[in-house]
């Protein structure tokens, strides 16, 4: 079987299992994904989850019905693909949770967060499932912005001390009533599992690899009041909406990095700008918060 060859996140990767969405890679690879046989427990966990278990350079996660994955020292992933599985719901996990926790063991902060790019700088957009991380950066896909990530925004600092978002792939997973929210036409979407109301939307052409500087991250949030509105967040608690963001931050007390992860979550906080959106929780307003947060980052006063 002959292996395929991709870019992720600044990384070469080498896998067994087609990825069609990632940009083509060349050289020597970073990472190594290959099929073989999974274990039915890490005996050297230090931490257990119901799906994963964890331990320093060691990581395992099993779906039923799917696969298995061990992730090692950041350079390694194992699948171990059940009888019957489809390949797009193994590269849902592969591309979700095996690779946070690879990012997590090579140093990275990857954020719970979907990315744009603005004049050279990388625009995050963080907050809880469901408040709308991917359909408003494919609203500014529609606006015309480069899409750099949906739902792990990778990121790194530089020796200058700047943090850096990597760019993922070309393409954002959609729920069906995103999906109308933008009045996309879903028939020619790919269905991002077979059984998953989920689609994936097409946002141009793969991902140069060059790392941007992250200069904003925007918490979203939502109130039962009728009303965007964009406030600062500072201090300690600009620090917190950074570690509560983490992408697979449960994964950090077996994996051994919780020191690292602080670190980084603190020379983000430093460098980029912290803002929480409050919009209305039984209204998107969606075109209407992608202008106030487009004028934000630019720094365009909108008309009253």
């Amino acid at each position: 079987m002959m292996n395929h060859r991709y870019r992720l996140y600044g990384l070469r990767v080498d896998s067994f299992l087609p990825c069609p969405d990632l940009a083509d890679g060349d050289g020597p690879a970073d990472v190594e994904i290959r099929q073989g046989h999974v274990a039915d427990d890490l005996p050297d966990a230090t931490k257990r989850g119901v799906l994963f278990q964890a331990a320093p350079g060691r990581f395992r996660l099993a779906i039923d019905g799917v696969a298995r994955y061990l992730v090692t020292e950041g350079r390694e992933i194992i699948i171990d693909p059940a009888e019957g599985a489809d390949e797009a719901s193994v590269r849902v996990f592969l591309l979700g949770s095996a690779i946070g926790a690879l990012l997590h063991q090579r140093g990275f902060l990857p954020l719970h967060a979907s990315a744009v790019e603005a004049s050279g700088r990388a625009i995050a957009f963080t907050g809880v499932s469901g408040r709308g991380k991917s359909t408003l950066a494919a609203a500014f896909s529609r606006a015309g912005y480069r899409v750099l990530a949906d739902d792990v925004c990778a990121v790194k600092i530089g020796a200058d001390g700047v943090p850096r978002a990597f760019p993922a792939y070309p393409g954002l997973r959609l729920w069906a009533d995103a999906i109308r929210k933008l009045d996309i036409d879903p028939e020619g979407l790919t269905r991002a599992r077979p059984l998953l109301q989920k689609s994936i939307l097409p946002t141009g052409r793969a991902l140069e690899q060059h790392p941007l500087p992250l200069s904003h991250v925007y918490l979203l949030s939502t109130s039962n009041q009728d009303r965007l509105e964009l406030e600062p967040v500072e201090g300690m608690r600009k620090l917190r909406v950074l570690t509560d963001n983490t992408y697979r931050r449960q994964f950090l007390e077996g994996l051994g990095d919780k020191q690292d992860h602080f670190r980084l979550c603190v020379a983000v906080s430093r460098c980029a700008k912290v803002t929480q959106v409050i919009r209305p929780g039984a209204g998107f307003k969606l075109d209407e918060l992608q202008r106030l947060i487009e004028a934000d980052f630019t720094g365009v006063e909108l008309p009253v």
